[in-house]
């Protein structure tokens, strides 16, 4: 694989593509193994592109909060859409490709199986704000957008533990959890991710790919695998509904379950669910 620069690479995300590709990575603050960078600042972000000289930049940055997105919009575009706009203008003079990770929240929800040629129509301003990312994204020849959906795997998220992990120390405690019925997703396993982006990037493919899941699974029957897995009492696992969130700043959409068909046809595999929640468990 060409020398690749993964922006971000300390996140959730990024960390596991990092492992995968090697080479530099980037964090938003100083952190032991990546150089730090302000990816929103032009200049410093000129400054570490071109030490890292990378003939493939992965952009892992960006707000995945989808409520802070909503209370903060102009923080959420600086991130999600800036920063990609910062890319695209570098990309002439550095000519690496530039591979952009985007997200199922660009759909509104209502038909679910999404195709890559669907009609995007967010309901919030994260999906929004990744909206515009991607279209600054196809400003920059050859780049790639690739769109994941409720990412888990063996890392941590920075301020709150992913659904996998939530669920699966509070089933272990025996403390009931309550998942959505009417949340649907192909939730993408993060090795899944490393291996198909990997694939793609072999295969010189560019536009926008799904890559997710070939199991669309509403977050109770995600949650239900994992009590599964776990041996504890599926029991535990009751029944939420979206309405019932009053925690929530931002709407979610109901079924952003992404078709991969494309992504299938270009050799990706995706390991089946309850497999991938044995494999995460026993490490």
């Amino acid at each position: 694989m060409d020398r690749v620069l993964v922006l971000g690479g300390s996140g959730f995300v990024g960390r596991e593509l990092r492992d995968h590709f090697g080479g530099p990575a980037t964090s938003g603050t100083m952190r032991e193994g990546y150089v730090a960078v302000d990816a929103t600042d032009f200049a410093d972000l000129r400054t570490k592109v071109a030490a890292a000289r990378p003939e493939v930049l992965i952009n892992c940055v960006g707000l995945a909060d989808v409520d802070r997105a909503e209370r903060e919009p102009a923080l959420a575009d600086s991130l999600n859409r800036g920063v990609v706009e910062n890319l695209v203008r570098l990309q002439p003079e550095f000519g690496y490709r530039l591979v952009h990770i985007s997200t199922d929240y660009v759909f509104d929800g209502g038909k679910g199986d999404y195709r890559e040629t669907d009609p995007a129509n967010p309901i919030n301003e994260y999906g929004r704000s990744k909206l515009h990312g991607e279209e600054a994204a196809l400003g920059a020849p050859g780049s790639l957008i690739v769109r994941i959906s409720s990412p888990y795997g063996h890392g941590f998220g920075a301020r709150k533990p992913q659904f996998f992990r939530y669920v699966t120390e509070a089933l272990r405690a025996g403390r009931p959890v309550k998942a959505l019925t009417d949340q649907r997703v192909t939730a993408t396993f993060l090795p899944d991710l490393a291996s198909g982006l990997d694939t793609l990037l072999r295969r010189s493919e560019t536009g926008v790919v799904h890559l997710g899941s070939s199991e669309a699974l509403t977050r109770f029957q995600f949650a239900q695998k994992v009590a599964e897995v776990v041996g504890a009492d599926r029991a535990l696992v009751t029944r939420g509904l979206r309405a019932e969130m009053a925690q929530w700043v931002a709407p979610r959409p109901n079924d952003t379950s992404l078709n991969v068909d494309r992504s299938l046809s270009c050799g990706v595999r995706y390991t089946p669910v309850e497999t991938a929640l044995k494999t995460l468990l026993s490490g």
